[in-house]
C-alpha cells in the first residue's frame, strides 16, 4: 500500500508540487489542513502575471527565475485573482498567500490598460502591499516597454506608479537582498513612436539589476537612410573652420546627434550603472531600414567608450550580442569573468581580426552565427584590400563587396571547451586556430569541420540564439 501524501517528507511534497498546475495546486490545498500550508506557499512563492501564457522563454538565463508555463497566471487568472482580492478588501482582510511572494514576474502586456492586471487593480494592490511591507519580494522580473509607459497621469498611475514603488523598495535593500531581472526596449525617450517622460534611470534602481535583456533601435523614422554617414572635411581649413568661418563639427559631434549615437551614449551610461549585472543580452533591430555606419575610424571615440563600459561589468558571466552592434568591424571584447559568449551579427574581415586579437581566456562556451557585411559605407582604407568590389550594373558605382579568403594565424581562446559556428563567412584557418589554442580539448565544434550532430540533439540552427 502506497503511503499517503500527508506522510511524505516536506521536501518530497514540495517536489511534487512543482509538477502541478496552479489549478491543481489550488485544488490540493483545499483537501486537508496538513497540505494547506505547503500548497499555499508554493502557489504564491513566485507570482507570474501575463496576458497570454508564453510556452517558451527565449531570453537570457536569469536565476532565480525559471520559466514554467504551469505557474503562469494568464489574463483570465489575473481577473479571477483580482476579484478574490476585492472580496477580501471588502471584508477588511488581506488575502492569504501574499505574504509568501518572493518572486514576481511581470510580462509587458500586463501593464496595458486593457488587461485584467491594470483594469481590475491587481497591480495597484500588489504595489500597495509592497509599499506597506506586506510583500517581502526578493526578486522581480519586469518588462518595461516604452509603448506601455503613461505620459499624462499626474500623480502617476499604472506602470509608472508601480515602478516608482518598486524603486523605493529596492533602494532600501542590499544587492544580496533584492535583484531585478529587466527586459526592455528603451533607455530614454528618443523614439518617434513613443515619448515617455521618464527614462530607465528614473524608473529602475539599476544597481540591483542582475540580468538585462535590452533591444535598441539604431534608426528612427525621421532619419534619412544614410543619416549615420559622416561627411568629409575637404572644405574645412586647417584652423578647424569652414570657408564661411564657422567652427566645423567633429566626427564625434555629428555621430552623437544621430539616433545610433544617442543610443550608444545611453547604453554606455546604463552599463556604468548596472554594476551587479551577471547576464546581458544586447540586440539591435534594423530589419525595416538599411543601416549605413561610416568607417570605424570615425566612430573610434564612442566605440572605445562603449568597450570600456563592457570592461566595467566585473561580475558579468553570460553575454549575447545580436544584430548590428553599431559597426560590422566592432568586436566587443567581454570582461574577464564571462564564461558564455553568444554572437549573432553581421561582421567584416576586420571583425574577425579583432576577434583573433581579443583576450578570451575565460570564455568556456562560444557560439557564433554570422553573415558577411555587404554595404560598403562602413569601409575604411584598410578594409578595401580585403574585398572584391562589385559594381552596380545600372549606375556603375560600388554597391557591395565580396570578402576575399583570409587567415587569422592564431586566436586567444585557451580556456574554450565548447564552440559552435554557423555561417559560411569565416577565416580559412579558424578550425586549426581554435583547436590549437584550446589544445584539442574542444567538446563541440558545431559545423566548423562539418562534424555530424549527435543523435537526438539539436543542430546549431536550432540553438536559442
Amino acid at each position: 500500500m502506497s503511503p499517503a501524501i500527508t506522510s511524505l517528507p516536506s521536501e518530497l511534497v514540495s517536489l511534487i508540487l512543482t509538477h502541478l498546475t496552479l489549478r491543481d495546486t489550488l485544488s490540493l490545498l483545499q483537501t486537508c489542513k496538513s497540505l494547506y500550508p505547503p500548497s499555499l506557499h508554493h502557489l504564491y512563492s513566485t507570482l507570474h502575471l501575463c496576458d497570454r501564457i508564453p510556452k517558451r522563454y527565449r531570453g537570457p538565463p536569469c536565476p532565480p527565475f525559471t520559466h514554467n508555463p504551469l505557474r503562469a497566471v494568464g489574463n483570465d487568472g489575473c481577473r479571477a485573482l483580482a476579484r478574490t482580492i476585492n472580496e477580501f478588501e471588502k471584508r477588511g482582510e488581506v488575502m492569504p498567500g501574499f505574504g509568501f511572494i518572493r518572486g514576481l514576474v511581470l510580462e509587458p502586456e500586463v501593464f496595458a490598460r486593457s488587461t485584467a492586471c491594470m483594469r481590475d487593480g491587481l497591480l495597484r494592490v500588489l504595489g500597495d502591499r509592497i509599499e506597506e511591507g506586506g510583500v517581502a519580494v526578493r526578486w522581480v522580473k519586469v518588462s518595461v516597454w516604452g509603448s506601455y509607459l503613461e505620459t499624462s497621469d499626474d500623480p502617476p498611475t499604472g506602470i509608472e506608479r508601480f515602478l516608482g514603488i518598486l524603486k523605493r523598495y529596492s533602494e532600501g535593500k542590499k544587492p544580496d537582498e533584492f535583484s531585478i531581472i529587466l527586459d526592455t526596449n528603451f533607455i530614454s525617450s528618443i523614439s518617434q513612436y513613443y515619448k515617455p517622460k521618464s527614462s530607465l534611470f528614473d524608473l529602475i534602481d539599476l544597481e540591483k539589476v542582475t540580468s538585462l535583456d535590452l533591444q535598441v533601435f539604431l534608426h528612427d523614422g525621421d532619419e534619412d537612410e544614410d543619416g549615420f554617414t559622416i561627411s568629409s572635411d575637404e572644405d574645412d581649413d586647417e584652423d578647424g573652420q569652414d570657408d564661411a568661418g564657422v567652427a566645423r563639427l567633429t566626427d564625434e559631434d555629428i555621430l552623437l546627434d544621430t539616433i545610433a549615437g544617442k543610443q550608444a551614449t545611453d547604453i554606455i551610461a546604463l552599463l556604468t550603472k548596472t554594476v551587479n549585472l551577471r547576464t546581458l543580452k544586447l540586440a539591435t533591430d534594423n530589419e525595416e531600414r538599411v543601416y549605413c555606419p561610416p568607417p570605424i575610424e570615425r566612430m573610434a571615440s564612442i566605440l572605445n567608450k562603449l568597450q570600456d563600459a563592457f570592461f566595467g561589468l566585473k561580475q558579468l558571466e553570460w553575454l549575447y550580442l545580436h544584430g548590428e552592434i553599431f559597426h560590422p568591424s566592432f568586436f566587443i571584447t567581454p570582461p574577464p569573468n564571462v564564461t558564455t559568449l553568444k554572437i549573432k551579427c553581421v561582421v567584416s574581415v576586420a571583425w574577425w581580426r579583432r576577434f583573433a586579437n581579443a583576450e578570451l581566456k575565460g570564455v568556456k562556451e562560444l557560439i557564433i552565427y554570422n553573415t558577411a557585411s555587404e554595404l560598403i559605407s562602413w569601409m575604411g582604407e584598410q578594409d578595401k584590400d580585403d574585398y572584391e568590389i562589385v559594381h552596380d550594373d545600372e549606375f556603375g558605382l560600388p554597391y557591395y563587396s565580396t570578402p576575399k579568403e583570409f587567415d587569422l594565424g592564431s586566436v586567444k581562446v585557451e580556456g574554450l571547451r565548447e564552440f559552435w559556428l554557423q555561417g559560411g563567412f569565416r577565416p580559412r584557418d579558424l578550425g586549426e586556430c581554435i583547436a590549437r589554442a584550446a589544445k584539442n580539448e574542444i567538446a563541440i565544434l558545431g559545423d566548423l569541420f562539418e562534424v555530424p550532430q549527435p543523435s537526438g540533439e539539436e543542430s546549431v540552427g536550432d540553438l536559442d540564439l
